[in-house]
């Protein structure tokens, strides 16, 4: 027994380093940081000169960034693939997004990442937008969160009167024909208050001290922590300290304002002595829109070239992840779910499909290590855009979305080929070159139709949550949905 004890004891100092990073990592911490609608280039590790990102700098320099991570073209299919581990379309075959008083979200029979992680005894948290379904069957509390302060939509699913469709000093914009309720900020399962432009410029503040209130409250405890900021989406209001003080106006204050709330996160991380025993990803939940800096990526939000899906991404865990390092293994939010439960100890679900993988060699060792993807299917909604298969991407014929005219790619359009090692910015189709690639590549188009196909409804899809009768949580009259009024019991009031 002590030959087999020394054998092991001296086979881990022996190891390579990448082993030593792997040898009790059971049960982090685990942290996301989510911005909406933030670019590729927008921050300081990913080559902005605009903004100004200390707080990114210094993460990026402690940790890893990851240079092909990707979510979806729009935010709703992208939360549902990070909390489900699938491609948004299997578990959230809609069009586009989720809006208020729809009657369908998530359905309630999907495993979250934050159920996998409750399982095991994490105190699980949401700090922001959830975008998931604004029903009572579809909230935050319903899948397996434990806390949630936050919007239930995205925040400019509101009136126009109440500045939801303007920016900070704009003037209102003409009253639509068909309104939108107001918008709710909640506590659990109360609304705490209808939202008006002044509350939007607070949004980074509160979910920053949420989320350090949140840290403070189970430092002794394991947590999993979801801080969705608002910001950057429109409309930009960027909190009083920061605006006017970038060079990119009220989008370059709000990016600043978003890198000041990353230094409070992981300097209260440092303070609690968390830092050693807490994974914390940092990224975007789609591509950045035209105020925003995709480069060197094509396209923006909303479309499925790099810039709509490729998202700007941090893994820092000082002592685990390599300081200073990067990897363009292809990987993404639907990995969450897998490489959480797996740090957590806790089982993927196995009665269902999970497109997802296990990315801690990615994450945690050496910097070359290959990822478990090499292909990787293009999704606008229920369409099949685009496919890669390792440097390669075959752009469709049917591609469409935003900023389609830009690209150059029109209906009846052949199939296009492109090296995104060679070209990352989408910019030669090289399909009359290589037609024995293309060919590679519509294989993997054909091996799709029967799974999550190409267009439309398919068998790998899995149902909607749907309810009768859904109801808004603030009326067009200003009146709370009964049951959600806020509540006389101290807990639920705002701090």
């Amino acid at each position: 027994m002590k030959r087999m004890i020394l054998f092991a004891v001296t086979t881990l100092l022996l190891a390579p380093p990448a082993v030593l990073r792997a040898v009790d990592v059971l049960k982090p911490n685990l942290l996301i940081i989510n911005i909406d609608d933030l670019g590729y280039g927008d921050i300081g590790p990913f080559g902005s000169t605009l903004n100004r990102t200390p707080n990114l700098d210094r993460m990026a320099a402690e940790g890893r960034r990851l240079t092909t991570f990707y979510a979806a073209p729009v935010c709703s299919p992208s939360r549902a693939a990070l909390m489900t581990g699938c491609y948004p379309k299997r578990v959230l075959p809609i069009p586009h997004v989720l809006f208020p008083g729809n009657d369908v979200g998530l359905a309630p029979s999907e495993i979250t990442v934050a159920e996998s992680l409750k399982s095991v005894g994490y105190v699980t948290g949401i700090v922001g937008k959830w975008h998931l379904g604004d029903q009572p069957e579809f909230l935050p509390t319903r899948q397996g969160f434990d806390r949630w302060f936050g919007l239930p939509y995205s925040n400019d699913m509101g009136p126009a009167a109440d500045g939801i469709k303007s920016n900070f000093g704009d003037p209102l914009p003409a009253m639509s024909k068909n309104p939108q309720p107001p918008l709710p900020l909640m506590r659990g399962e109360t609304v705490l208050q209808r939202v008006l432009a002044e509350d939007q410029t607070q949004l980074v503040t509160r979910y920053t001290e949420e989320a350090l209130r949140f840290m403070q409250a189970h430092k002794d405890e394991r947590f999993f922590l979801y801080l969705a900021h608002s910001a950057v989406h429109f409309p930009l209001y960027p909190g009083e300290r920061f605006r006017g003080k970038s060079a990119n106006g009220l989008y370059g204050d709000w990016v600043e304002e978003v890198d000041w709330s990353v230094g409070e996160v992981l300097n209260a991380l440092r303070g609690h002595g968390l830092a050693e025993k807490t994974l914390v990803i940092f990224t975007s939940d789609n591509g950045g829109t035209a105020r925003a800096v995709n480069r060197p990526l094509r396209g923006n939000k909303g479309s499925t070239w790099e810039g709509g899906v490729r998202v700007p991404a941090i893994a820092w865990w000082p002592g685990k992840v390599l300081a200073g390092t990067s990897s363009d293994a292809i990987c993404g939010m639907f990995d969450v779910l897998p490489t959480f439960a797996a740090l957590g100890g806790a089982k993927v679900p196995g009665d269902r499909k999970i497109d997802g993988a296990d990315i801690r060699s990615v994450l945690m060792g050496d910097a070359d290590v290959p990822g478990p993807h090499e292909v990787f299917y293009y999704y606008r909604g229920l369409e099949l855009e685009a496919v890669r298969d390792n440097e390669w991407k075959l752009v469709l014929s049917n591609a469409g979305g935003n900023g389609r005219s830009k690209a150059g790619v029109k209906a009846g359009d052949s199939a296009r080929l492109f090296n995104l090692k060679t070209d990352i910015g989408e910019s030669t189709d090289v399909a009359s070159q290589h037609p024995e690639i293309v060919d590679r590549l519509e294989k993997l188009v054909a091996k799709m139709k029967d799974d999550l196909g190409t267009s439309g409804l398919a068998p790998g899809c899995r149902p909607l949550g749907k309810v009768n009768n859904p109801q808004l949580l603030i009326g067009h009259d200003g009146k709370v949905r009964p049951g959600f009024e806020p509540k006389s019991d101290p807990s639920v009031k705002e701090k």
